[in-house]
């Protein structure tokens, strides 16, 4: 990641303080803690992104993960998936004062929303079984799903999702500064319901 994008993520933690907080995008609470907790927690699963994706970032919010990701792989197409009015306004007003042209609002709920994408990524979303079911739908065989796992992410999380015929990697584990792993999933056998692998 080069200069003119640190720039970005950063001129984004401004956007998020001075204009997010106000609306409810971001919790009060996380004023000094913006960078930490929400603009290098998006970038943690970089690597398991392949080059020249097309995401959906699933109720959106503040755009987290979905901008910061956008910024730092602009090779990526991203759409913010958000059905909130008030949210979708900030989304809208980021994209345009960032300048980012990979990214796009669909204001929607994720149920509605009516795309084909190679991943999806869910940041507070839901649990992890549900997040799948709500993925899934927009994605072709082979796509995948990255989580943001919480603190009780284990090994029998990940025996729940083999036994629904997924494949999990942990792309980023927890650390002292992030609690949770970032998880990807990807389907592994053929779903009959889904009509997908």
């Amino acid at each position: 990641m080069g200069p003119a994008q640190l720039d970005l993520l950063h001129a984004y933690q401004r956007l998020l303080a001075d204009r997010g907080i106000p609306l409810g995008v971001v919790s009060e609470a996380d004023h000094d803690r913006l960078w930490d907790r929400h603009v290098t927690d998006s970038l943690r699963p970089l690597a398991c992104i392949p080059d020249q994706a097309t995401l959906a970032d699933l109720g959106s919010g503040g755009g987290l993960p979905g901008i910061p990701i956008a910024i730092a792989r602009p090779d990526t197409t991203v759409t913010l998936v958000e059905a909130r009015r008030r949210r979708v306004a900030f989304l809208e007003l980021a994209i345009d004062t960032l300048g980012l042209p990979n990214v796009q609002v669909l204001a929607s709920r994720v149920e509605d929303a009516l795309l084909r994408v190679n991943g999806c990524t869910a940041r507070a979303l839901a649990p992890a079984v549900e997040a799948w079911r709500l993925a899934s739908p927009l994605l072709p065989r082979g796509g995948f799903l990255i989580y943001w796992a919480g603190r009780s992410w284990d090994r029998r999380q990940m025996e729940d999702l083999a036994g629904m015929g997924l494949e999990a990697e942990v792309c980023s584990p927890p650390s002292t500064v992030w609690h949770g792993s970032v998880v990807k999933m990807a389907r592994t056998v053929l779903d009959p319901e889904q009509g997908m692998q």
